[in-house]
């Protein structure tokens, strides 16, 4: 099938699927760059949705671990440093794939569940 989306498209695709992250509810955070991830023509657009939802999986289990760790009170360390780079991370995220359409943005720190 041949490539129909401009840069711009691929672009703004790119950015929606980083900023998915910043929605409240996990299933939209997830479903949004799986959905993009369906749609895209582009092979950037479809390595930044993979991030993406690598990145939301990753803080997920990152979370999960955090609660447990609450028992023995370091949770409460590393449920705030989760919580603010779950924040963080995307708008870095957005800003990169911004300024650079053709490249995919990696986080770092992730569980790569996708490749």
């Amino acid at each position: 099938m041949p490539q129909t989306t401009n840069a711009g498209e691929s672009s703004l695709l790119s950015v929606l699927a980083h900023a998915c992250a910043l929605l409240s509810s996990l299933l939209v955070s997830i479903v949004g760059p799986i959905a993009i991830l369906a749609i895209a023509d582009s092979e950037t657009v479809k390595q930044n949705a993979r991030e993406a939802i690598n990145f939301q999986l990753s803080m997920l289990l990152y979370a999960v671990i955090s609660l447990v760790l609450c028992l023995v009170l370091i949770g409460y360390v590393t449920l705030l440093i989760v919580g603010i780079w779950s924040f963080v991370a995307p708008i870095i995220a957005m800003i990169k794939v911004a300024n650079n359409p053709g490249v995919a943005h990696r986080y770092g720190g992730i569980i790569h569940f996708l490749k």
